[in-house]
């Protein structure tokens, strides 16, 4: 951008903090809140690039707005054309922050007079906010205070990743204790509070992760006291949002386990757990230094980020998608339909999903395939075709960041680097770390496509190549015995090895071809075997050799199809077990789903979640979800939502209110329920 573009850019971002209600709550001590706006372009185009996906940095709360707006008030000796005029734009729109903070100080004050029997409450208020605007934090309710408006600020649309909040505030915290200030319920309202607001805000695929716990550098954990404040605050309200996230690793308090497998004993599927032993040595593998690895956190669905080191970026390859060019060489197949649908909630506008992968490229007609291996090499051969068409547009991205790309200002001043070299984070101003992330899409549903060919093609040869890429291409219609052989054929997720071989086959093609990739300037990009947008996938994919039709439900990351884990949790968990996961480590999330009906007879669920958790730890599973509900529960709550409105299901990295998410994805929670 240049020098007239950066001033726009900061005054469409102030005029916006203008736009904001002044909100000062009828009780508690936490003061702001609106209802954002969604518009991506818009406030792309408007303010800087910031996707909101990753954690903000933690500048503004160890110097204060004004140590910000001090820091990057003057040109520098050392400031060039274009850091002089970057750092005025994070001065700029720092203005409008402390007007912002200062107009609910003095709202609150305005209020005392109108409320003189509520003084003492609105006194703190006021203090608090003109503390944080006119200096630095001091106490943890004015650290969660500032963090709250810059989250509120952040975006129109929301503030996206929360991050590691009990690492970055509890400096706050041992000063108030070592005061002899501490005053924890205080301290919980406060944050009960602040998830109140989420949940008022909005709930779903709001990216609002919060991740616990962890180790430093030295291996020693960093359980404190706000760790236990943030999950007891969430045990006390139990909504939607935050969504929250453990660290474990081997020196966890055992209470601290204890708390994660008691929680999601509950069954609504929170903490996702993050084992440190098998996350943190891959980044290192990777290239990525101890220190930062010792900072990972998520970003607003399952994928690493390194909190206030990195960004991300992330694409998804379709890995169903990529067995279909296979079969018809290339080409999509016939029967495919454009479908109007909602990402996930109902209040979602609707979109004509189409498929990202690239068409015509000729893998291999299957006439000429006489073995399973023919078939093995055409699909290789497609793969890597289309992976490296994507990567050279992950490229192209890095590129851009590393010349022209502008961070949001507002982003940037929440960086120490940027302040103190005026250099966008993505130019040495703040990001250490480059997280651009190629997802694997489902290899699991794509093994079973393959596992399918070669049990009922090649093995009990119940058809042809042809005869099956026939019957895909009608969608199976007139071909219902066909399909339930190929239905009934050997599934991932039920211990079948031969299965679990080809997932693992596909997931380390996929892995050697992203690992082995570099830019120009020397960077790589994170393998993760990870799909969000299984919804979508399963929209443009037409019908697969598993025996799944067009629009039928894929699977999500490394869990089993659902409706194929016939066997059981430790038969999912014997499966994953083969997967390279360990090296995805941009994620590789496993989603285990239980029956609570299956419960009633008197099992003691706790047990049962903590044997569960403890075998995906040993089986070197890295991120792990478990999850319980009733089907039959579900069921009713389609018919009777306006009963149901408080329950609360795992999506894919973000809980949700059931009732709130469209028919498909609700079908397709209750049918990976094993």
């Amino acid at each position: 951008m240049n020098e007239q573009e950066i001033f726009q850019c900061v005054q469409s971002q102030q005029e916006v903090f203008q736009s904001y209600d002044i909100h000062i709550p009828q009780s508690g001590l936490l003061a702001g809140l609106h209802k954002p706006v969604f518009s991506k372009n818009l406030f792309k185009n408007a303010f800087g690039e910031d996707n909101v996906h990753f954690p903000m940095g933690d500048a503004v709360l160890k110097y204060g707005v004004q140590g910000v707006l001090e820091l990057t008030a003057k040109r520098t000796a050392e400031d060039t054309e274009e850091t002089a005029v970057y750092r005025q734009a994070v001065h700029g729109v720092y203005i409008g922050v402390r007007e912002f903070i200062l107009k609910h100080m003095d709202r609150a004050l305005e209020m005392k007079k109108e409320r003189p029997e509520d003084a003492g409450r609105l006194q703190k208020i006021a203090d608090n906010c003109q503390a944080i605007a006119c200096g630095k934090p001091r106490t943890f309710i004015q650290a969660l205070q500032l963090f709250w408006f810059l989250y509120l600020l952040r975006r129109p649309f929301g503030g996206g990743c929360i991050g590691r909040l009990d690492q970055k505030l509890y400096t706050f915290c041992k000063s108030d204790m070592e005061r002899g200030a501490w005053n924890r319920e205080e301290a919980m309202e406060a944050v009960m509070q602040f998830y109140g607001y989420l949940n008022e805000i909005r709930t779903g695929d709001t990216l609002r992760n919060l991740m616990l716990s962890g180790q430093d550098e030295g291996g020693r954990d960093l359980t404190n006291e706000l760790t236990w404040v943030f999950l007891e605050a969430y045990e006390r309200t139990g909504d939607a949002e935050p969504h929250l996230n453990v660290r474990l690793h081997p020196g966890s308090p055992e209470e601290l386990k204890k708390t994660c497998v008691r929680m999601l004993s509950e069954g609504k599927g929170q903490p996702t757990l993050y084992f440190d032993r098998w996350i943190m040595p891959a980044m290192e593998r990777a290239g990525i230094a101890h220190t930062d690895a010792c900072r990972y956190a998520n970003d607003g669905c399952t994928e690493t980020v390194i909190d206030g080191r990195s960004h991300i970026a992330f694409w998804q390859h379709e890995m169903v998608k990529t067995v279909e060019l296979t079969m018809f060489n290339g080409e999509e197949n016939p029967f495919i339909y454009p479908v109007s649908m909602r990402k996930n909630s109902r209040d979602m506008p609707e979109f004509t999903p189409k498929t990202g992968l690239t068409t015509g490229f000729r893998s291999g007609e299957i006439e000429n395939m006489d073995i399973f291996d023919d078939f093995l090499s055409a699909f290789k051969a497609q793969l890597w075709f289309q992976l490296d068409r994507e990567l050279e547009t992950i490229g192209r991205k890095i590129h851009e960041d590393e010349t022209v790309t502008m961070t949001s200002p507002f982003l940037a001043g929440t960086f120490e680097d940027c302040l103190l070299t005026g250099r966008d984070p993505l130019r040495g101003g703040g990001f250490s770390v480059y997280d651009y992330q190629l997802l694997s899409g489902t290899v699991t549903t794509a093994a079973d496509s393959l596992r399918a060919i070669e049990y009922c093609v090649f093995e009990k040869k119940y058809c042809t190549l042809n005869e099956l890429r026939e019957a895909m291409a009608v969608d199976f219609k007139g071909r219902e015995p066909l399909r339930q052989r190929l239905l009934h054929a050997p599934k991932y997720g039920c211990g079948e090895e031969r299965a679990d071989e080809l997932a693992a086959w596909i997931s380390r093609l996929f892995i050697d071809r992203v690992d082995a990739y570099r830019t120009k300037s020397g960077k790589r990009v994170w393998p993760g075997l990870y799909n969000i947008d299984f919804k979508i996938f399963a929209n443009i994919t037409g019908a697969t050799p598993d025996g799944r039709r067009f629009r039928d439900p894929i699977a999500e990351h490394c869990s089993p199809t659902p409706g194929a884990a016939k066997k059981g949790p430790t038969a999912i968990i014997e499966s994953a077990s083969r997967l390279p996961m360990r090296e995805g480590y941009a994620s590789s999330p496993l989603h285990i789903t239980l029956n609570k009906s299956d419960f009633v007879m008197g099992a003691d669920r706790v047990k049962i979640v903590e044997k569960l958790m403890d075998a995906c730890d040993e089986a070197g599973v890295p991120v792990l979800n478990i999850s319980m509900y009733d089907a039959a529960e579900l069921r009713r709550a389609q018919r009777e939502p306006e009963r149901y409105k408080d329950l609360i299901v795992r999506v894919w990295g973000f809980n949700a209110r059931f009732v709130e998410l469209d028919e498909e994805l609700q079908n397709h929670i209750i049918g990976r329920i094993c």
